[in-house]
């Protein structure tokens, strides 16, 4: 046989090698394509994953977080600190104080509530101030300090003495003249 005629003869195996080669090509890119596509998604979903478990951690910890506010915001509203004042309460303590400690003569005037902050915007809740002008005489000035830790001890405020003026009335007796401020926290809807 002649070189040309076996080449005759084998062009149709040829051509169909040449498409299985190509097809067999095909094959290889269209899966190396769909792995590096499935690799793709593969690492979009972790890190979504990821994501998702970041925020729930992060959620799971804001729980704690909230419970724990509400804890606290419950037992501060629960102590009469959140929500109008109670000076009824305030005045009740303040002459049990004076009589816990002997305390011979007591004035007093609370001037109005105001916001303690009046220049900043309004918060959701907001620090109310109500002032103290305090009037007493006294034997010694301890009975002062006393007189202003039971009023530190009362729930419903947060007493903060500005300041005392102590004067010499006799030898036996003390002159005493405070500023005390009453602060309480007001929600935003009872503004």
């Amino acid at each position: 046989m002649k070189p040309l005629e076996s080449l005759t003869l084998l062009r149709w195996p040829i051509a169909a090698a040449a498409v299985l080669v190509a097809l067999g090509a095909s094959a290889v890119w269209f899966a190396q394509d769909r792995y590096t596509r499935a690799e793709r998604e593969h690492r979009l979903a972790d890190q979504r994953q990821q994501r998702a478990a970041q925020a729930l951690q992060r959620a799971r910890h804001d729980q704690g977080a909230l419970r724990h506010a509400i804890a606290r915001y419950s037992a501060l509203a629960g102590n009469g600190l959140i929500g109008p004042e109670h000076r009824l309460s305030w005045v009740e303590a303040l002459d049990a104080a004076r009589q816990r400690h002997g305390v011979a003569q007591i004035s007093y005037e609370i001037l109005p509530q105001r916001r303690l902050n009046a220049d900043a915007a309004p918060q959701p809740l907001e620090w109310m101030e109500s002032r103290m002008r305090l009037h007493m005489t006294v034997k010694h000035s301890e009975v002062v300090l006393r007189m202003l830790d039971d009023l530190r001890a009362i729930p419903s405020a947060i007493v903060q003495p500005q300041r005392c003026r102590l004067t010499r009335e006799s030898a036996t007796a003390l002159s005493v003249d405070c500023d005390v401020n009453w602060l309480t926290l007001r929600p935003e809807s009872a503004s």
